[in-house]
């Protein structure tokens, strides 16, 4: 058995599928290099990683014809990483630049109109399957986008915000509307609706 996995559209996170379903522990997170390891010595080729990773770039090949496969079709895909890795509603962490933190945001809604992203540790998916903020912003009347981590103690009802992720709309020094939860690449017209205020 052999895993493979497809490095163009994987995002390496650490919240990684493959690494909670593994029930022999072949999927690791490296916090050194930032990149999932898979162990094919331990894989038993129960697939759970396959089924659990919502992009499809998780593999498994039971024979040295499936794996060949599998690398061409790894090899034939166009996309590129570096397409991968721009900042996104919901996903990881890419620019630090558009990042704020929780106590300057009275500051910043005072200061200009924007879009601020407020997000934790557990509500961060997929980059493959988040919205690029560029897109957002090209779809909006706003020019400014931050994204703000918060953690518990973070006072984020005072902003009405009621799930993670969540877009606050600020304009004229307030927050005019919050537009909660997640919204996949699929979901984007839905929200590019939600923004117009």
């Amino acid at each position: 058995m052999k895993i493979i996995i497809n490095h163009k559209i994987c995002d390496q996170a650490s919240a990684c599928g493959g690494i909670s379903v593994c029930p022999v522990g072949a999927f690791t997170y490296n916090e050194k290099t930032k990149k999932i390891e898979v162990d094919n010595e331990k894989c038993i080729g129960c697939g759970a990683c396959v089924r659990s990773c919502p992009i499809g770039a998780i593999g498994l090949a039971r024979t040295p014809e499936e794996y060949e496969e599998l690398k061409q079709a790894i090899d034939d895909d166009p996309r590129n990483p570096e397409d991968l890795f721009v900042d996104r509603f919901g996903g990881d962490i890419i620019n630090e630049n558009v990042m704020v933190e929780f106590k300057d945001l009275e500051k910043i809604i005072a200061k200009e109109d924007c879009l601020v992203e407020i997000f934790d540790e557990d509500s961060i998916m997929c980059l493959l399957k988040s919205i690029p903020y560029q897109e957002i912003l090209q779809n909006s009347t706003f020019k400014k986008y931050y994204r703000c981590l918060v953690t518990k103690s973070d006072k984020i009802a005072k902003y009405k915000v009621k799930e993670l992720p969540s877009l606050l709309l600020c304009r004229g020094g307030k927050v005019a509307k919050v537009v909660g939860g997640y919204y996949e690449e699929k979901d984007k017209a839905k929200l590019f609706k939600l923004l117009k205020i």
